[in-house]
């Protein structure tokens, strides 16, 4: 857990500002210490401390030791520096992994890192930090946030009262229970569908004719979906296609019908951080109301033009929508067999989600030098399928973020266990079923229902999986092992 101190900030006003900071600044850290050796750095200090405690008694233990996770709540005092603050914590976070990685040898690159959010009655609160949080647990495949929005605080509408600190201490727990598995019936909720080891979401910018003609049956020949990014302006209006050829919203209809995701890219193109309150709300909303008119099904997701964001618009373009592309890699011109294959192996073991960004495969901007690069790359995804889940960005946004915020009570029951899911997200927009995984060698047979219904196991060799609604309340699990 963090080093505790009250109203501190992870920025430093300039450099001669007296206090005590957070910050990770690298050139900032080398000219200071530790608060304790009179410095100003609490993040010195905190790295500090945790060598101490290796040092002089973790080290000595004759079981060893592992650091599970990294604890943290903070933000209020970065009021005055909120653009900053995503870049910022991002920044903490990664320090103090490499810290850990370089201390004791051992990985910690993918170390847990829980925090809360900041209540909205905070006289602190600020929605670019609210995104700021929000980004990083929707980037960071290992970073848990506890929604801590409406919870209450004292008169000083600052610190949390006694109620709200105890339901932040017990949501931690949960989350450690959920991370390291400490029921001890061996359940736990997969990171990702079917427990696969990573996702990949193949997403395309644009609309272009030939996401219709070309590449949409090439992926479902393969058993995969898509999402297409479109800008409603230039499907309507050929004048500003470019000389590009693009999908009409016949086509598109087809696609969404069989299962591909139709989703904004924008009502013109235009950049967001550029655009008033009122040219904003029109660039996503109108365009957003032209795609469920012409295909029946509303976009809950967002491909930021150009990818332009910042906190401002990613706290506006997130309202009441699944999740918005800030993380992408690019699948294109520059794209080789070599350094697809890389990012394949990179993203296996990194057990992270991979979303796709490619326009042209035969033409428009960063087509493929050969196009054949894209097809190949398809075929050994789906040869890696039981390694891999592939799918559209609304399917693994919504699962991502529904598993990272499901909390599980696990209880004993005379034939097995009782699991009651608990989900604070809008079940109206949040609607993927969950994977959960009991972990057992041995298992003969597993019977589970959830209310009055019947579900499907699937039983392995160390392990039996079976989905559920992360809002049908109570699951009751009967396991018989050989």
């Amino acid at each position: 857990m963090k080093y505790v101190v009250g109203g501190t900030s992870i920025q430093y006003p300039n450099d001669t500002a007296k206090g005590r900071y957070w910050s990770a600044n690298t050139e900032w850290l080398e000219k200071t210490v530790s608060f304790e050796k009179k410095g100003k750095s609490l993040l010195l200090s905190f790295t500090d401390a945790i060598d101490a405690a290796i040092d002089s008694t973790l080290s000595k233990l004759e079981g060893g030791y592992q650091i599970d996770a990294f604890l943290w709540h903070q933000g209020e005092s970065d009021d005055r520096y909120a653009g900053k603050y995503y870049d910022n914590l991002k920044a903490v976070i990664a320090y103090v992994r490499n810290h850990l990685t370089e201390k004791t040898g051992k990985d910690y690159s993918k170390l847990p890192f829980v925090f809360g959010s900041i209540p909205e009655s905070n006289r602190h609160y600020k929605p670019e930090i609210d995104a700021a949080m929000k980004r990083i647990a929707n980037e960071d495949p290992n970073a848990y946030l506890i929604d801590m929005s409406a919870q209450e605080l004292q008169k000083d509408r600052t610190h949390f009262n006694e109620k709200s600190a105890e339901y932040l201490g017990k949501k931690v727990y949960k989350t450690l229970d959920k991370i390291l598995i400490l029921n001890g019936s061996g359940f736990r909720v997969a990171r990702y569908k079917d427990d696969k080891a990573c996702a990949i979401s193949f997403t395309f910018d644009d609309g272009l004719a030939e996401h219709y003609s070309l590449v949409a049956p090439a992926m479902e020949k393969l058993g995969f979906r898509g999402t297409f990014w479109v800008n409603g302006r230039t499907i309507a209006d050929t004048t500003y296609q470019r000389g590009f050829a693009r999908m009409t919203w016949s086509q598109m209809k087809k696609m969404a019908d069989k299962g591909h995701e139709i989703s904004s890219h924008g009502w013109a193109h235009r950049n967001v951080t550029k655009l008033s309150p009122e040219e904003l709300h029109h660039e996503l909303e109108h365009n957003d109301t032209v795609i469920f008119q012409n295909t029946g099904v509303f976009p809950r997701t967002f491909c930021y033009p150009g990818n332009a964001k910042n906190n401002e618009t990613i706290a506006f373009a997130e309202k009441n929508r699944i999740g918005t592309r800030t993380l992408q890699f690019s699948v294109g011109g520059k794209s080789t067999r070599e350094n697809l294959d890389r990012r394949l192996a990179d993203l296996l073991g990194n057990k992270g989600w991979g979303v796709t960004m490619t326009h042209g495969i035969t033409y428009g901007y960063d087509h493929f030098s050969d196009a054949g690069i894209f097809w190949e790359y398809l075929k050994k995804v789906k040869t890696l399928e039981d390694r891999i889940w592939v799918g559209t960005f609304r399917e693994v946004a919504a699962y991502v973020k529904e598993q990272k915020a499901v909390t599980c009570d696990v209880a004993k029951t005379d034939k097995g266990f009782s699991v009651v899911p608990r989900l604070a997200l809008d079940k109206n927009l949040f609607t993927e079923p969950l994977t959960a995984v009991i972990g057992r060698k041995g298992i003969k047979k597993v019977a589970v229902r959830q209310g009055k219904k019947k579900l499907k196991v699937r039983i392995l060799q160390d392990k039996a999986l079976f989905d559920f609604d992360p809002f049908g309340g109570k699951i009751d699990v009967e396991v018989i092992n050989k």
